[in-house]
């Protein structure tokens, strides 16, 4: 899982990269926008396992991402 720690924007929101089989946003990858009242914090780290549900939208490069409405952490 790849977090994106500094939110270069400014709006709040949490970015996740995902090792899935699902592969929403490409073979075996899944990318996870978190608005900022569904960011988890402390942000997951190292070990941590992180799930989320919604639908899936075009992000601001073309690609396809999940946007969160159901966030869930499991951390070790």
């Amino acid at each position: 899982m790849f977090v994106e720690r500094v939110d270069s924007d400014g709006d709040g929101d949490a970015h996740f990269v995902l090792a899935s089989r699902e592969g929403v946003t490409a073979p075996g990858i899944t990318v996870v926008d978190v608005r900022r009242d569904l960011r988890p914090e402390p942000l997951p780290g190292p070990g941590a396992r992180l799930s989320a549900a919604g639908p899936v939208f075009t992000g601001s490069y073309g690609q396809r991402q999940i946007e969160a409405t159901e966030v869930f952490v499991q951390r070790r």
